[in-house]
């Protein structure tokens, strides 16, 4: 049956507005640092969640494994022919990865669990070895996510990760990161309290929304980037030896 025109119309400009400014560079920055050696590389995808990273990084031919802690996501990944692993399948792996993607993940995370978090996965990071983290800046959207705990910029991982710092701070970690790259995610502005964002999908009240947010992106691109926010960073880090004190 053919979709009729006005709802045709509405997805195109829903997937516009809803566009992953973050999914490029990520896709960027695995390419560079796998230096284009696809198969002999491994990359394992922490909090893989639907698949969004997974899936194009398979097709591109990397040798890429997801592990989430939500079995039903894990399963839907399976039946779309995606390489991935529950959390509880992953701990019994002693497997080294050559890159970790860390998406949207950390601000999930109070400072303490964070750290033993990212320190259980680094421990499968090889020496020397990448990791790419993808997370927002404190902005007028970010509390929106029911489980955002709170933001974390480069200069605090590296306060507990960083192999170079003697901040004083109350966490110390088994591994130590050194940052090579950063990226810093600028997007179109969009309005937080507008009713049509809160309304079902398809009222006129959230037309209304859709309208203003393509609106804004237009603007945000007519003004190359000038007219919009900063709101999230992509960090590549190099997994390094402790500097001996």
């Amino acid at each position: 049956m053919t979709e009729p025109l006005k709802d045709r119309v509405y997805n195109q400009l829903l997937a516009f507005a809803q566009y992953s400014y973050d999914l490029p560079k990520i896709l960027e920055f695995v390419a560079h640092y796998s230096s284009g050696n696809k198969k002999s590389g491994k990359v394992l995808d922490v909090g893989c969640g639907y698949g969004k990273k997974l899936k194009p990084l398979q097709e591109a031919g990397y040798d890429v494994l997801g592990v989430d802690i939500n079995p039903q996501l894990i399963a839907v990944n399976r039946a779309k022919g995606l390489n991935c692993l529950t959390v509880d399948e992953f701990a019994g792996h002693d497997e080294q990865f050559d890159l970790l993607l860390m998406s949207h993940i950390i601000e999930h995370f109070p400072p303490g669990e964070l750290k033993n978090f990212m320190d259980s996965y680094l421990d499968h990071l090889k020496m020397g070895g990448y990791l790419i983290i993808a997370t927002p800046l404190l902005s007028n959207l970010f509390y929106e996510d029911f489980d955002h705990v709170k933001p974390y910029y480069p200069q605090g991982i590296l306060m507990v990760f960083g192999d170079r710092y003697d901040d004083q701070v109350q966490y110390t970690s088994r591994n130590k990161l050194r940052l090579l790259d950063l990226w810093l995610r600028r997007r179109p502005y969009i309005p937080q309290f507008h009713k049509g964002r809160y309304m079902s999908r398809g009222t006129w009240q959230n037309k209304v929304f859709l309208v203003l947010v393509v609106a804004l992106i237009l603007l945000y691109r007519l003004s190359f980037r000038f007219i919009g926010q900063t709101d999230g960073w992509v960090g590549v880090f190099q997994k390094v030896k402790p500097i001996s004190k």
